[in-house]
């Protein structure tokens, strides 16, 4: 008898473990309030009544993956935007496929979180933008109000990763606000033009091994930025990484202390800028590209008054202190490896270089821009 009770009470304990570890989340699935994984009925009133009916009454802890917003295996139909606003600590986990219609009236953000602190939003599950069908042969002025995926409005110590995006009729993730982190995932588009994968704005923002391919930013910083980190970033069929661009008469610019290390970039329309118009005033400094690895990338390295038009010399926006490091690879036969096209009025100063190998390209072009490193450019 002795020896038979003794499995029992281990089997007892066993239960028990698996019943705490079972319960130690909170679970609000969408399809308990009128989810329907036949995509067709749409998902956007099922995400707004799980949250509002499930989730916000039983957030009780500031470990975001305490409560789940679950979105099950399965496809759904995402045709309404969705806004959570004054959202807190809580997890979207997506272990389904969500695919946007066809809809030429859909516009805004499909996924908004907004005045945000401490949400999760991961996979395995992916969304479908179904872009290809808003650009008809490339053609982006058919639908300049289509929808964009996913944005962080005002947020604070977010994470997206583990879920998979592809082809957003327009931008794919925006992150605006602070300690924000996007990693571990893949974003892949039909088009480079407005199909920007990462948009990143705010302090101390991190952004690590993403892959983002056929789209037009890869991984790229907005104003006001102080403190950004790129690390482990692959970009196929981009536009690069970049930091701007900042509209005509922006003023108030201050993007400073941005690092990225260790990136691929191939096939692609550029591989890193800094690109402005020639009347926006501010600072952008203490910037530093480290590691980079290029592959047929035009443009390897570009900063620009001028990249979206203009011949009004007037801007005062200063560019400083920015560092390009170890580069290698290939840039495109008729386009220079380093190009600095900066503003009469205020030269780019202290711009560095070392082990910059491209082949593969024209001659290198310098344009009021003071630094080292480069033969031709002039000392500061």
């Amino acid at each position: 008898m002795l020896s038979l009770s003794i499995p029992l009470a281990t089997t007892l304990l066993l239960g028990s473990i698996q019943v705490q570890k079972a319960l130690a989340f909170i679970e609000c699935s969408v399809l308990n309030y009128g989810a329907v994984a036949d995509n067709k009925t749409d998902l956007g009133p099922a995400l707004t009544k799980a949250w509002q009916e499930c989730v916000i009454p039983q957030v009780t802890t500031t470990v975001a993956t305490d409560v789940l917003l679950y979105v099950p295996a399965g496809n759904y139909l995402l045709e309404s935007t969705v806004t959570f606003d004054d959202a807190a600590n809580w997890n979207l986990h997506i272990a389904g496929d969500i695919f946007l219609p066809f809809n030429p009236s859909l516009t805004g953000t499909m996924l908004t979180f907004e005045n945000c602190e401490n949400i999760l939003l991961n996979g395995p599950g992916a969304i479908y933008g179904n872009g290809y069908r808003y650009r008809p042969g490339g053609d982006l002025t058919l639908y300049p109000s289509r929808p964009r995926l996913i944005r962080f409005q005002n947020c604070n110590d977010c994470e997206i990763t583990a879920v998979t995006l592809y082809d957003a009729p327009m931008f794919h993730v925006t992150m605006i606000g602070n300690n924000n982190e996007a990693h571990d995932m893949a974003i892949i588009a039909s088009h480079i033009g407005e199909t920007d994968g990462f948009d990143m704005s705010g302090n101390n923002n991190y952004v690590h091994d993403v892959t983002v391919e056929v789209c037009y930013e890869c991984v790229t910083v907005k104003t006001p930025t102080n403190g950004f980190v790129a690390e482990r970033i692959t970009c196929r069929y981009t536009a690069g990484c970049n930091i701007g661009s900042f509209g005509s008469g922006a003023t108030g610019v201050d993007v400073q202390n941005v690092y990225y290390s260790d990136v691929t970039i191939s096939n692609s329309d550029a591989g890193v800028m800094i690109k402005s118009y020639p009347n926006c005033a501010g600072t952008v400094k203490n910037i530093t590209y480290t590691g980079f690895t290029l592959s047929a990338a035009a443009y390897p390295i570009y900063i620009s008054a001028f990249w979206e038009g203009g011949t009004t010399d007037t801007g005062t926006l200063q560019i400083s202190d920015v560092t390009f490091e170890n580069f290698q690879g290939t840039g495109t036969p008729t386009r220079p490896a380093v190009l600095l096209d900066c503003n009469k009025a205020t030269p780019c100063k202290d711009i560095t270089f070392s082990d910059i190998i491209l082949s593969d390209t024209k001659a290198n072009s310098f344009a009021n821009a003071c630094g080292s490193g480069l033969s031709g450019l002039s000392g500061c």
